[in-house]
């Protein structure tokens, strides 16, 4: 049986980013755990590289989706995504 024209099958269909997503919490723990131990100067580095991350991951996951709605043919979503960062970079370029 064949699926729906632009049905998303359901297994596997986020396992990618699923995958990545759950890398990216190891690395985050890590570094998390080096802000703490190291000393000083290598913390405020680990520190900061913890922060970049936090910040950059759901921005990397927004632009995922918007990229696979407009492959999908969903225009809306995909523009609502792309809104969405373009205000937060508004924001950075403000700040």
């Amino acid at each position: 049986m064949s699926p729906l024209p632009g049905v998303d099958p359901p297994p596997g269909r986020f396992l990618v980013v699923s995958q990545w997503l759950r890398r990216t919490l190891f690395v985050v723990t890590g570094l998390a755990a080096l802000t703490v131990v190291l000393p000083p100067s290598l913390g405020v580095w680990s520190g900061r590289a913890l922060v970049a991350l936090l910040v950059a991951v759901p921005l990397a996951r927004v632009a995922w989706f918007v990229m696979r709605w407009f492959r999908r043919g969903d225009p809306r979503f995909a523009l609502v995504g792309l809104g969405v960062l373009c205000v937060v970079t508004v924001g950075a370029l403000l700040a």
